[in-house]
């Protein structure tokens, strides 16, 4: 691990949890957190663990995934810059519930458990910001189970993911570090269907596709598509 120095403020700053602190706070943070980098498909933590940190994406991509009740690997999530991981079994103690890796690579910060405990109950306006966090996520959550995989489609569901996934890029077109298999985990088809799709998609000119990496061309397209109830072919 190597420790933080003064010239990453600038990533704590913009953090989602960590940017309600002021600069005595964030000072506090940079203190407290180490560095680590992480190899494509490295695990940053396995379902099961001990919860000993919480982590924040530096650079990179960290995706988060869980085992299915028969066994299998559903993705759950994918964290850029700026986004916080691990938190829940940070704060309770309990063991992890989901798995973290690298996607391809990704550059964390690490603070440990106890210390981040100490951290919130020293600063107050963590506290706030970890609401915030919390109910984002909840929303999040909320919007999968009611929307997403009980009442739209496929193509639907699969674009209502990318979009989520990618952001929102002032741009207009944004991309997508992933593999075809990996985002039929995120909507629970088959890799087949989701190629199908995308190459629908990218004849229409929606979306750019690689086998490692996705593109959205034109947002408002995919848009009308995860809002419909049609085939969105």
């Amino acid at each position: 691990m190597v420790p933080m120095k003064n010239a990453a403020r600038a990533v704590f700053q913009n953090n989602e949890l960590l940017r309600h602190l002021d600069s005595a706070g964030i000072d506090r943070v940079v203190q407290l957190a180490t560095r680590r980098s992480y190899e494509q498909g490295s695990a940053i933590f396995t379902e099961g663990d001990r919860a000993e940190a919480i982590y924040g994406v530096i650079s990179g991509q960290v995706q988060i995934s869980a085992r299915s009740s028969s066994n299998g690997e559903i993705f759950l999530d994918a964290y850029g810059s700026g986004r916080i991981f691990g938190l829940i079994s940070g704060i309770d103690g309990l063991l992890r519930c989901t798995t973290a890796r690298a996607a391809p690579t990704a550059e964390v910060f690490v603070i440990c458990r106890d210390q981040f405990l100490r951290l919130i109950a020293a600063e107050p306006r963590l506290s706030i910001g970890l609401l915030a966090v919390f109910c984002q996520r909840q929303r999040v959550v909320t919007g999968l189970i009611v929307g997403e995989y009980s009442q739209r489609d496929i193509p639907a569901r699969l674009a209502h993911r990318v979009l989520e996934l990618t952001g929102v890029d002032p741009s207009g077109t944004s991309c997508l570090d992933i593999t075809q298999a990996e985002l039929a985990k995120f909507v629970f088809v088959s890799r087949q269907v989701v190629n199908q799709y995308l190459s629908e998609w990218h004849s229409r000119g929606w979306v750019a596709k690689s086998p490692r990496h996705l593109r959205v061309t034109d947002r408002q397209a995919l848009l009308a598509v995860a809002t419909s109830a049609g085939t969105g072919m």
